[in-house]
């Protein structure tokens, strides 16, 4: 037997290893035909970053009122302006400079160490210039009459995918987008398939119904992991902590009921948290959601077992939570009636306070976990003949949600992508899929980038997922690769 979302789940992942999302809408945010091999992302920010030491020749000036448009400007200002906006697709009239310092630097690189460049074996007077663009940092090196601009973060880390292929097998995706010191994404989504520590992804394999690691070097099964469900928490641990792993196991029979299980990431400290009581009405399954910040609370829901079906947007039917110490079991969102809907809680803020579902017909709701109040965002007026929606995910600062909109019919599927303001309660759609094709949303890069799936299920012979980019206002859908996505990898 599995539980009604991996039954379900498993039906969308098969569309998802089998989709070439071709959509045939003529919206100007209809996803482009496929990019080159290496995408070029123009709408990933940088996060805030670290001024590099230098020998200083002169004071630092801090200026945060300087604007990109004032007269004042020096040429090495403009032209660290003029490069940080072609290079992040920032406008420049959203720049502000925050401090300048002059520099002498040690070479004509102007101490930036960039792989496979050589530097001159000079000194270059110039500047360090802090800018600063919605919030983020930027950090560029220049000389003196502007004439070389260079960005500090060349060194910065990318984001890496893991997705299912079209084979079936498991691959890690190269980006473009890069990570910094204060990478602060949203990929707050409940049945998680798993999160990376350190360079290494664990995530639960879809098709062999296993767990596993993979890195650059290659893909092994974590043996000790049986019989999962398919949700994996990943707590990424303390200095001195070790890092943990979470999940549930299915329930076979009446001698192997379902459990809630934990370990460290090479399978030592294994340890069973809970263990369902035989022949319980309704059936049930356990699945691992999330760690706490501090690793000592886990997050789970209990998943009916046996029911199965059509489901674009997978989602969790109830919350609890346990003190690993403990052992005591908290309820936060109980279990639905059997009158009531299924399978309809989607997302958590990032601050843990919020939880996104799509358990009222039409709207969106917001449950605040604190108070026990709650919002709602209504769907967008410029989509029509929609019957579900699904897939919310809050914005790394929770002040928004993206969430996906579907006809609801497999053999005539159409899908659209809307933002919605949690204050106002209103929202827009940003993306139009066309006919025959749906999406699902899948996180934050950050406050101005959505990563989402694109999926076809009308084509022949063989189709399968594709990951795109989009701006928050729907600008620049960007296509990144093929197949369907399990998690990020923060390479850092």
């Amino acid at each position: 037997m599995r539980t009604k979302m991996f039954v379900g789940y498993l039906l969308v992942i098969s569309v998802l290893l089998n989709a070439c999302a071709q959509a045939t809408s003529t919206s100007t945010n209809t996803p482009p035909a496929p990019a080159p091999t290496t995408p070029t992302i123009t709408t990933a920010y940088p996060p805030a970053i670290e001024s590099t030491e230098g020998p200083y020749v002169g004071p630092i000036i801090v200026s945060p009122v300087i604007t990109a448009t004032s007269p004042n400007l020096t040429p090495a200002q403009r032209a660290a302006i003029q490069s940080a906006s072609e290079k992040y697709g920032v406008p420049v009239d959203l720049f502000t400079i925050v401090s300048t310092e002059a520099v002498t630097w040690p070479n004509g690189c102007l101490g930036v160490v960039i792989p496979g460049v050589l530097c001159t074996d000079v000194l270059v007077d110039g500047y360090r210039i802090i800018l600063k663009a919605d919030g983020q940092q930027f950090e560029f090196h220049t000389n003196q009459d502007g004439t070389s601009a260079v960005d500090a973060a060349q060194l910065q880390a990318t984001l890496k995918f893991v997705v299912n292929s079209q084979d079936g097998s498991l691959q890690i995706v190269s980006s473009n987008i890069p990570v910094g010191p204060i990478y602060n994404p949203a990929f707050n989504a409940l049945l998680p398939a798993g999160s990376s520590i350190a360079g290494t992804a664990y995530v639960y394999d879809y098709k062999e119904f296993k767990v596993v690691a993979i890195d650059d070097n290659g893909t092994r099964d974590l043996s000790f992991i049986q019989k999962p469900t398919y949700g994996l928490a990943v707590w990424w641990g303390d200095p001195g902590t070790s890092p943990m792993l979470a999940w549930g196991t299915q329930l076979i029979d009446d001698t192997h009921p379902s459990t809630l299980q934990i370990s460290a990431p090479d399978g030592s400290q294994l340890e069973t948290l809970i263990t369902l009581e035989s022949g319980a009405t309704p059936l049930q399954a356990l699945v691992a959601e999330f760690w706490s910040a501090d690793g000592q609370l886990l997050y789970f829901s209990k998943e009916p077992v046996g029911i199965g079906g059509y489901i674009p947007f997978p989602s969790a039917s109830n919350l609890f939570k346990i003190d690993i110490e403990s052992k005591q079991v908290t309820e936060i969102i109980p279990v639905s009636p059997d009158t009531g809907p299924q399978s309809c809680l989607d997302a958590i803020s990032v601050d843990y306070r919020f939880v996104a579902d799509h358990c009222t017909p039409g709207v969106i709701t917001i449950r605040d976990l604190q108070s026990g109040e709650t919002k709602t965002i209504q769907p967008p007026d410029d989509a029509t003949g929609y019957h579900m929606l699904g897939s919310v995910r809050f914005s790394p600062d929770g002040s928004q949600v993206a969430f996906a909109l579907a006809a609801g019919n497999p053999d005539n599927e159409h899908g659209w992508v809307a933002v919605g303001d949690i204050a106002l309660g209103a929202s827009k759609v940003i993306l139009d899929g066309g006919a025959v094709s749906f999406y699902t949303v899948l996180g934050w890069l950050d406050e101005w980038t959505i990563l989402v799936q694109s999926t076809t299920i009308a084509c022949s012979p063989t189709c399968f997922g594709e990951l795109y980019t989009v701006g928050v206002d729907g600008s620049n859908p960007t296509k990144l690769a093929d197949g369907g996505f399990l998690t990020v990898i923060d390479n850092r």
